[in-house]
């Protein structure tokens, strides 16, 4: 029992971390346990070439698919230093929510991005990781479709500790 309660407490100690840590790009949940994936990339390349590529690849422009199992993005907002979008699964079964903030930095963009489960779940498999990582991935070095952009990029991880990359292309589209 008391073994039980150390694990509650733990949890509920990580959820309130992960919050205050998700409090500026995360979208929030109604389910009070979710899945999500909160990290950093930072980009060689300014902040407007970045916004452009994922704006296009949510928009599906130029036949852009989500190599992820096809999910389908939605464009919520769009303004100078943030994106707010959702993502249909594949099967159409669950939709997850997604933000990102940009700051240019030099000759950089820095970007604070966050994708949520919307319904409770704490295993993934990844999903979230690749809801934002599909958006800027690049073609050279990833072998994710482009619109226009094969951005430069490196990531720093917050709170995303299920982010296998190989999850993220799992569609023949992917490799065209």
């Amino acid at each position: 029992l008391f073994l039980f309660m150390m694990i509650g407490r733990l949890i509920l100690m990580m959820a309130s971390t992960a919050a205050v840590a998700c409090a500026q790009a995360c979208p929030g949940s109604p389910a009070y346990l979710h899945a999500k994936c909160k990290m950093t990339v930072t980009f060689d390349a300014p902040c407007a070439t970045v916004q452009t590529e994922i704006l296009d690849r949510i928009a599906g422009r130029s036949g852009w698919i989500d190599p992820h199992n096809q999910g389908i993005y939605s464009l919520s907002v769009s303004e100078q230093k943030r994106i707010e979008a959702s993502r249909i699964t594949g099967d159409r079964k669950y939709t997850d929510l997604m933000g990102f903030e940009f700051r240019n930095d030099a000759n950089k963009c820095i970007v604070s991005a966050c994708s949520e489960s919307q319904v409770r779940s704490l295993l993934d498999f990844s999903t979230n990781y690749c809801n934002l990582r599909s958006l800027y991935c690049n073609k050279s070095q990833d072998g994710c479709p482009i619109v226009s952009a094969d951005l430069k990029y490196t990531e720093a991880y917050d709170y995303c500790w299920q982010r296998t990359a190989s999850k993220c292309i799992s569609t023949r589209e992917a490799t065209k």
